[in-house]
């Protein structure tokens, strides 16, 4: 699958800035681009967790957004606190 954006898409600064169709296109093209590669099929669940953490600090009009997890368990296993930091970067030319 091959990815077409307008010029004015290319330039936005952060995918929060294209609309519903070209932003469709870009997660579409990179789900393809990662199911099409099967050691990096688990790396799907990854972009798809920081693309809702993405959407949040844009909906709450943020460039930072921090996420505290106190007592993580996974399967029984006690795994500690963590702390998830999404930062808006500038796009540079």
């Amino acid at each position: 699958m091959k990815l077409t954006l307008t010029d004015a898409e290319k330039k936005s600064a952060t995918w929060a800035e294209l609309d519903d169709d070209a932003l469709g296109k870009v997660v579409k093209a990179m789900m393809f681009k990662l199911k099409n590669t099967s050691d990096e099929q688990g790396k799907l669940s990854y972009l798809s967790a920081a693309l809702i953490l993405c959407s949040a600090a844009v909906e709450a009009n943020a460039d930072k957004l921090t996420q505290t997890i106190e007592g993580l368990t996974i399967k029984g296993q006690s795994l500690g606190n963590w702390k998830v930091i999404i930062k808006k970067q500038a796009i540079s030319i």
